[in-house]
């Protein structure tokens, strides 16, 4: 070699763009919820079926994106205000927030206890659900994508009112009655934070 200080320089130029580019393919960051989350609560009754929605959620993760794809999740935890779920009617919000204790209990929670890739953009979130003071595991199937910053995710699960606790509201002196079975839907995104 005519310039081994030339050779030197070009092999760790070289290394340094290397693991740049590692670090890039398997990044794991602080995400915060951004944007407009909905989370739909969806259920029956004796009359018709119903749903209430919410956009209005606080929430953080520790994700790991390597390249285009969602690797992991390492932690999760998203806080909704009970009383921000909307049916459209007042009445019926009203039965749901007595049922759902809301006065004593204003919000619900989800916290991550595990994550597991189902392969492609497949997952399963499993954490603690809190309802009405009542805290039980659950386990979302869930769907993932990337783009630049932002790591789209949405579910699904289903849950009973008395898993929480909760009878099942009734309606018209009892003669409406709302089934035990919910399903539970979410579609938020996350937005990787910016260190300070």
């Amino acid at each position: 070699m005519k310039n081994p200080n030339l050779t030197t320089l070009l092999i760790s130029a070289a290394l340094f763009l290397g693991l740049g580019v590692s670090n890039l393919l398997h990044a794991q960051g602080t995400y915060r919820l951004t944007g407009k989350p909905v989370l739909t609560v969806m259920g029956g009754s004796t009359i018709h079926d119903w749903e209430m929605s919410s956009a209005q959620s606080q929430g953080r993760a520790e994700i790991l994106v390597d390249g285009t794809s969602l690797k992991h999740v390492k932690s999760a935890n998203v806080t909704m205000k009970a009383e921000s779920l909307k049916s459209g009617k007042d009445k019926m919000d009203g039965i749901a927030y007595d049922a759902l204790k809301t006065k004593k209990h204003p919000d619900i929670l989800f916290t991550l206890t595990s994550f597991k890739s189902l392969g492609g953009n497949k997952g399963l979130a499993t954490g603690n659900l809190t309802i009405a003071g009542t805290t039980k595991p659950v386990a979302f199937k869930v769907e993932s994508s990337t783009k630049g910053d932002m790591v789209y995710l949405s579910g699904e699960t289903a849950i009973k009112f008395t898993d929480f606790n909760i009878t099942p509201p009734t309606a018209m002196l009892g003669t409406i009655k709302t089934s035990n079975d919910l399903k539970l839907l979410f579609k938020v995104n996350f937005q990787q934070a910016v260190l300070q």
